[in-house]
């Protein structure tokens, strides 16, 4: 194999694991949105709930008070670990 194709190689599987972190990721705020909303239907559901700012791009880094409660009280919240914390002031 060339070095050059070994790069292009060594590359193209980074691209291929960026993609997948951020795809996974995207997912899990998406069922973390879902869980609150499940929790509290009546609420204006946003990242902001659990985020500093509104539209986090790093995961749990920038959560907020809140967000730091609920995830020390379940890595992966769920309706049920907002209903324990409680609802977002």
């Amino acid at each position: 194999m060339k070095n050059s194709d070994r790069k292009t190689a060594i590359l193209t599987r980074f691209v291929f694991a960026l993609i997948f972190l951020w795809a996974s990721q995207a997912s899990a705020d998406m069922k973390e949105i879902k869980a609150y909303k499940e929790a509290y239907p009546d609420a204006k559901v946003k990242c902001a709930i659990c985020h500093s700012v509104a539209m986090p791009k790093t995961g749990a880094a920038g959560l907020n008070k809140y967000g730091q409660k609920a995830v020390a009280a379940n890595p992966h919240p769920t309706a049920d670990t907002f209903k324990q914390v409680g609802k977002a002031e």
